[in-house]
């Protein structure tokens, strides 16, 4: 299942409004100006998915830099 990765300075996109919960916060660590807030499925809220798409964007972050987009979503299967 796709998570969704949003910059914390931008509104949530309204067509993803009521399909997301807020669960970590991610930090690029190349530029250290950057944060995102990830957003997890309302029906894949597990701990475990959530650390592992937050590792998926974190290694994704420094690569974008410096044009991180506003939102993306992340793959299905980030550790494959």
């Amino acid at each position: 299942m796709q998570f969704l990765a949003l910059r914390s300075d931008r509104p949530l996109p309204r067509e993803f409004e009521g399909m997301y919960v807020p669960k970590l916060d991610i930090d690029c660590y190349n530029c250290k100006l950057v944060k995102y807030f990830l957003y997890a499925p309302i029906l894949e809220t597990e701990y475990d998915q959530a650390v592992a798409q937050g590792e998926w964007l974190n290694a994704y972050l420094p690569k974008a830099c410096p044009d991180h987009p506003d939102w993306l979503l992340t793959p299905d299967r980030p550790n494959q």
